[in-house]
């Protein structure tokens, strides 16, 4: 006799029933079965609305079937608002609240119905919520936590009926941003939309047993390493390694999970070599972002893998920043939010012409004003003061650098552990002058993401002007081998001219300036230390020639507003040089 086949799914789960029921029965039932009826058909209405399904509904209890733990999160507060509105004007004994619990787990289906721990906990759970309230477990809560703007209570460990293991519970907050003194703030400071990704478990190919503990290591560094750098919320290992070994759709984990990115790859070793590959995907639609594979002999494992690990958390921090300026681009202006009003504004400041960085502030200051609590919005202006300053757009360069100061100190206190926010204190920090606060805010970038190019790129500018420029040169060359196509290489290449420049190899500084010229050739920055580097070795026509690249660039130069954020020093250097090459300013 054949058995039948079972089919399994990873399912998010909310049990809900009505809090004091038997009470109501016994008061009125005709009256209780009718408010029943109606809070039953608003439920099911919700769940249809967030693509699920309502798979049971006994006695007082409904239970549904959502294709996300995001739509379940949100279905339940849009339950309980609606539920509660209901309730308004009724008696307190006519009242009829309900309590909602949510998991995410693998259910065994049956026709319409769905069994299994899932169900079991999600009800467990249910019972741990308070009237008109919302309970959740730890595998929901890393997923949501992020990307829904909630607050939640961590209730601890909690031993729930027949579930074999305590489950850690989290107790949504259901009260508003508006909510009186004292009562809790469900603005989640610093994720303003941000999509999240899924590391997905590395395929083994190799027929090899020890080969998995290597894919699964690599996918569990990427998991916290992009987890530290905190631009984008990262789905848990315990949630991601549930599709370990099933062939899914990217498209399924995108609901399931509620991300927009996926990463996947595989591992295949033949004798003592090692072929890694690794794709980045937009779940929403399937495209492959990003590919690459690397082969490497196979010695030292965790070198090999710190190595592997590294080579994609760069490749992948630049290939999903571009990803999202340009959907941010393609969206309506009337539908931005905070996060696209950012993407958006980088997108205009990078073109770095004095058009876009304008359009690039007024997104960054929409952004603020959606959400204040936004870190990454002050970094965005704090940079823009930067370009109006360096290009001499702005009217008045001490307000543009006291604004640029202040937006950078806004950021970090919105968000230390932010690493873009340190990168704008670090740079504000260094145009003010004040390069040892600036080095240290550049230490904080790399403590936070090793692989930030940036970072070492504004240790090595800010230790330059301190009179280091030999450990300059070192930080600043690292900072393009992690970054080799990085959308600032032109800045990059500047200050590596600039640090030789400020050690006197004059030959050098002008080798990276044009390097940096080629890059982008329109800074005026760079045509003035080609002229002080041409003027200090005698080139005198080359330099009278870089000169007049310079005032054709920047035909209102003023000596007073370069002496701003340049070191007296470094000016001095430069009018030296120029001087040799006639210049009377």
């Amino acid at each position: 006799m054949k058995s039948e086949a079972v089919e399994r799914r990873l399912a998010a789960i909310l049990s809900a029933d009505v809090v004091g029921y038997t009470r109501l029965m016994a008061q009125d039932q005709v009256t209780t079965l009718k408010t029943l009826n109606a809070c039953r058909d608003a439920i099911g209405g919700l769940v249809r609305q967030h693509g699920g399904r309502v798979v049971d509904a006994v006695g007082d209890n409904v239970l549904a079937e959502l294709p996300s733990v995001v739509d379940a999160v949100t279905c339940a507060v849009a339950i309980q608002d609606q539920l509660g509105a209901r309730n308004e004007g009724l008696p307190s004994e006519r009242k009829m609240q309900f309590r909602i619990g949510i998991q995410l787990g693998d259910v065994i289906v049956q026709g319409e119905q769905i069994y299994g721990d899932g169900v079991n906990i999600a009800a467990r759970l249910e019972a741990l919520a308070e009237p008109g309230g919302v309970c959740v477990s730890d595998t929901v809560h890393d997923q949501v936590r992020h990307i829904l703007p909630y607050a939640y209570e961590d209730l601890g460990g909690q031993s729930l009926k027949n579930v074999a293991d305590p489950v850690r519970v989290y107790r949504l907050q259901m009260t508003d941003g508006d909510a009186p003194d004292g009562a809790p703030n469900l603005t989640v400071p610093g994720f303003a939309g941000r999509p999240a990704i899924a590391v997905l478990a590395l395929d083994n190919l190799s027929g090899d047993p020890e080969q998995e503990y290597f894919a699964d290591g690599i996918a569990e560094d990427l998991i916290t390493r992009l987890s530290a750098v905190r631009l984008y919320p990262v789905i848990a290992r315990n949630s991601s390694f549930v599709y370990k070994g099933r062939a899914v759709d990217v498209k399924q984990v995108s609901r399931e999970l509620g991300v927009r990115y996926v990463i996947e790859g595989s591992v295949r070793k033949v004798a003592d070599r090692v072929r890694i590959t690794a794709q980045l995907i937009d779940a929403t639609t399937g495209h492959h972002l990003w590919a690459e594979r690397y082969d490497r002999t196979l010695r030292d494992v965790f070198a090999l893998q710190d190595e592997i690990v590294d080579s994609i958390l760069m490749a992948l921090q630049k290939t999903l920043e571009k990803a999202e300026r340009e959907r941010a681009i393609r969206k309506a202006p009337q539908n931005l939010d905070a996060w696209d009003c950012v993407q958006r504004g980088w997108w205009h400041l990078l073109r770095s012409t004095r058009e876009e960085v304008a359009k690039g502030q007024a997104l960054f200051h929409k952004a603020t004003e959606l959400d204040p609590h936004f870190s990454l919005a002050f970094s965005g202006l704090a940079l823009g003061h930067l370009y109006e300053l360096g290009y001499q757009w702005s009217g008045s360069p001490q307000e543009s650098l006291a604004a640029s100061l202040r937006a950078a100190e806004r950021a970090v206190a919105l968000a230390d552990d932010e690493p873009q926010a340190h990168v704008a204190l670090g740079l504000a920090r260094a145009n003010a002058g004040q390069y040892e606060q600036a080095a240290s805010a550049s230490e904080r970038v790399i403590e936070l993401n090793p692989s930030a190019a940036v970072g070492y790129w504004c240790l090595g500018r800010s230790l330059s002007y301190l009179g280091r420029p030999d450990e300059g040169v070192g930080l600043i060359e690292k900072a393009i081998r992690l970054s080799p196509h990085d959308p600032v290489m032109h800045e990059f290449l500047f200050d590596l001219g600039v640090a030789h420049f400020l050690a006197e190899r004059y030959e050098q500084a002008i080798v990276w300036e044009r390097k940096s010229l080629r890059a982008r050739p329109d800074q005026p920055g760079v045509y003035r230390v080609l002229a002080a580097s041409y003027g200090h070795l005698g080139r005198i026509e080359e330099a009278r020639a870089a000169l007049d690249g310079m005032n054709e660039l920047a035909p209102d130069f003023s000596l007073q507003a370069l002496r701003v954020h340049v070191p007296s020093a470094v000016v001095e250097r430069y009018l030296e040089g120029w001087r040799k090459a006639g210049w009377t300013g």
